[in-house]
C-alpha cells in the first residue's frame, strides 16, 4: 500500500462525511502476522501526510504508553494536531503483545496492570505537557525580540512513580487543547484508562 492509498482511502471516508479514519499499529510482527500487520506505515507520520489531502475528517493513531516516552508523544501528537488543524487523536493502548518487549531492548513485557497504572501516569503527563504554554501565550514582537509571554508558560516538573519529566514541550498548546483520546479495551483496566 502507498501514501497516496492511504490519502485516497482518507478522502473517499471524508467525502462519506465519517467523523474519522483510524490507523492501528502494532509494534511486532508475526509467523500469522497478515500483509496489513506488515506492510505498514508508522502511524503519525502517514497521518501528517494524510492530513495533506484531506480538511476536515479526525485522524486517529494507535500509540502504545509502554513503549513511547510521554514527552516524545504529547510532541508528536501536538505536532500532528498543529499540521491537520486540530484533527488528530489517539487509540491509547499498552501493547499486549509479549513480544514487543524484545523489539525496545527489554528482556519481558510488562504484567499486564503494571501496564495499566504506568499508563495512566503516561496519560496524566502527556496532558500535563499539553498544558504546558497558554493558548495565547505566544505573541511574536520583532521589535523587542520576544516571541512568548513567560507568564504563560507551565513547567510541568512531573516526579511520578514511572516517569519525571520537567517540561516545558517545546511546541504550543494542541488546537484541540488535547487531542481526542479512544480506547478500545472493555476491560476494567482499560475503562478506567
Amino acid at each position: 500500500q502507498s501514501l497516496r492509498w492511504f490519502q485516497r482511502l482518507a478522502q473517499i471516508a471524508e467525502r462519506g462525511k465519517l467523523d474519522l479514519v483510524f490507523f492501528a499499529d502494532t509494534l511486532v510482527f508475526k509467523e500469522s502476522s497478515n500483509i496489513a500487520e506488515l506492510a505498514r506505515f508508522e502511524p503519525m507520520t502517514l497521518l501528517s501526510a494524510v492530513s495533506t489531502a484531506t480538511e476536515r475528517i479526525g485522524l486517529i493513531a494507535t500509540a502504545s504508553t509502554t513503549y513511547y516516552e510521554p514527552f516524545n508523544l504529547a510532541r508528536l501528537l501536538a505536532s500532528l494536531d498543529h499540521i491537520s488543524g486540530g484533527r488528530a487523536g489517539w487509540n491509547v493502548v499498552t501493547s499486549s503483545y509479549p513480544h514487543a518487549a524484545l523489539q525496545f531492548g527489554k528482556e519481558k513485557h510488562l504484567e499486564r496492570s503494571l501496564r495499566y497504572e504506568m499508563a495512566q501516569e503516561f496519560v496524566d503527563v502527556v496532558k500535563g505537557l499539553w498544558d504546558s504554554w497558554d493558548e495565547d501565550a505566544f505573541y511574536y514582537d520583532k521589535t523587542r525580540h520576544e516571541f512568548y509571554d513567560p507568564a504563560k508558560l507551565h513547567e510541568l516538573n512531573h516526579q511520578g512513580k514511572y516517569y519525571s519529566v520537567k517540561g516545558p514541550l517545546n511546541i504550543k498548546r494542541p488546537p484541540q487543547g488535547y487531542p481526542v483520546f479512544i480506547q478500545a479495551s472493555a476491560s476494567d483496566d482499560g475503562l478506567e484508562l
